[in-house]
């Protein structure tokens, strides 16, 4: 297999048509046709399906255009890594994040590297914790913040802070005490929680008799917060989630007592990191020590190995 003919395949495949690949690749139709056939063939398996509207990947397909968007990516990379190695980093690098992460810092560091390193090229990925974990093991991540409760045996984590998981609700739907709230209050109340919270929640509370009752798995935090708005039941989370909402006394809200979540920077275990992408972490790592240095009483800091190359 050529990386030509992986670059022609994963252009039909994603555009769905062989005329449109052909224009963006800037080739004629037969030429590109031809490569994909040669690809099958050496394969020994159909990657296309042919229909009047266009083509669909088969299930070997898909699999290839997984593998291949990878392939050409590392490929990518290498070429950025030798060409301006000596200089400064550049290259694409791929980072997942949850939502609350993007409130807290990946806007800051979007501005702190295209000011700092013009070379680097960052493509951002805003999502909870399974999703960051599939894309990193799939190779569509170069590193990802989320929970390290989604550690994998494929995964490589450094701690980078824990944090209290809240309660919070409208102002008129408050009944708990100021302070802490028992975990034993979830007891039956209407929840709005992200399906990897709720796994979270059913660990924490295996042996407590808690009955939970999830109105939603809510997997998108402006979701949460609208459903919260318009009084659906109490959001679980943490903090920085809804911090804004809470400043502006739109919501009210307390920590759950023993309820921590902790945040890990993870990579793929068997793929090097690019030096745009050490580069990266390095940053995060920077701003992950300042939040935890200016808001103790919310972010503890771990201690944890850095990830490596």
């Amino acid at each position: 297999m050529d990386l030509v003919s992986l670059r022609y395949f994963v252009e039909t495949a994603r555009l769905r048509s062989i005329s449109r690949a052909a224009a963006s690749l800037g080739v004629v139709q037969p030429a590109l046709t031809r490569r994909i056939q040669l690809l099958e063939e050496r394969l020994g398996v159909p990657l296309l399906l042919r229909h009047r509207r266009g083509v669909e990947p088969t299930e070997a397909g898909l699999l290839v255009l997984e593998r291949a968007e990878l392939i050409l990516r590392m490929t990518q990379q290498l070429e950025n890594e030798i060409r301006f190695l000596g200089v400064e980093p550049a290259g694409p690098v791929a980072l997942g994040f949850p939502p609350s992460m993007g409130i807290l810092i990946v806007g800051k560091l979007l501005s702190q590297c295209s000011a700092r390193y013009p070379r680097i090229k960052l493509m951002l990925q805003e999502d909870y914790s399974p999703a960051v974990r599939a894309s990193l093991l799939a190779g569509r991540l170069d590193i990802g913040i989320m929970s390290c409760e989604a550690q994998h045996p494929d995964l490589i984590c450094q701690p980078l802070f824990s944090e209290s998981m809240w309660l919070i609700g409208r102002q008129s739907d408050w009944r708990f005490p100021q302070g802490q709230v028992h975990s034993r209050a979830l007891d039956k109340l209407p929840l709005l929680i992200g399906s990897f919270m709720r796994t979270l929640l059913e660990k924490h509370l295996a042996k407590s008799g808690v009955e939970l009752t999830v109105v939603a798995e809510a997997d998108s935090l402006s979701l949460a917060r609208e459903a919260v708005r318009a009084g659906a039941g109490f959001f679980v989370g943490p903090l920085s989630a809804l911090d804004r909402e809470l400043k502006a006394k739109e919501f009210v809200g307390a920590p759950l007592n023993g309820l921590e979540v902790t945040r890990g920077l993870f990579r793929h275990r068997g793929r090097s990191l690019a030096r745009a992408a050490i580069t990266l972490s390095q940053m995060i790592e920077t701003e992950i020590a300042l939040l935890t240095a200016t808001q103790p009483e919310t972010f503890r800091t771990i201690s944890g190995s850095p990830l490596k190359s």
